[in-house]
């Protein structure tokens, strides 16, 4: 996998990505940009910190594993409206579900096999994970009022995007530090 570019948005496409959240048109336009930094650095981090934790280990099946966590392979393309999901991480019950027909699908599109789209996509849930376990949720990190009327604001919501782009950080990173060193590269402090 070391020749290729991870098929997640990088750093430069964080931004797009926050611009998808519903709650979008609620964000202050200056505000925008230093969330995304906010949640991307948030994953950076936590990247860095678990690289560190397993040795450099990039077998996400066994760090799951490991974390104490279940993760169970569905046979199972799922699509619900016009999304398709690859995983889902359910908080209680700390458990990962795999949807490995559409993680099949998905390897073919980006010329990978289905075992690394696999661990690649576990190594997002994983984020997800340590957002419950450690981190708390990167997408309560900034809120937004959930209605606007005239000059009252009622209630308040995080934005899920930053989760996302948190999980993208973590797995881009991740990823990066297990390549280099892989291949005697760089060292965590240096990427």
């Amino acid at each position: 996998m070391s020749d290729f570019t991870l098929p997640f948005p990088n750093r430069e496409l964080a931004d797009k990505e926050l611009s998808y959240d519903y709650c979008y048109n609620k964000i202050p336009e200056e505000d925008r940009g230093k969330i995304v930094e906010m949640a991307w650095q948030k994953g950076v981090k936590a990247a860095r910190a678990t690289f560190e934790k397993f040795g450099g280990s990039y077998d996400f099946f066994k760090i799951v594993k490991d974390s104490g966590l279940k993760c169970f392979r569905r046979d199972k393309d799922y699509v619900s409206g016009n999304n398709r999901y690859f995983s889902d991480y359910l908080t209680g019950r700390n458990e990962i579900s795999l949807y490995m027909k559409s993680i099949a699908l998905w390897a073919k599109q980006n010329d990978l096999s289905v075992e690394e789209a696999a661990n690649l996509i576990l190594s997002h849930e994983y984020f997800h994970y340590l957002e419950h376990s450690e981190l708390g949720f990167t997408s309560r990190e900034y809120q937004v009022p959930m209605i606007i009327v005239g000059p009252f604001k009622i209630g308040s919501t995080g934005i899920r995007a930053l989760s996302e782009i948190g999980a993208h950080a973590f797995a881009h990173t991740y990823y990066q530090l297990a390549e280099n060193h892989k291949n005697g590269g760089q060292t965590n402090e240096q990427l």
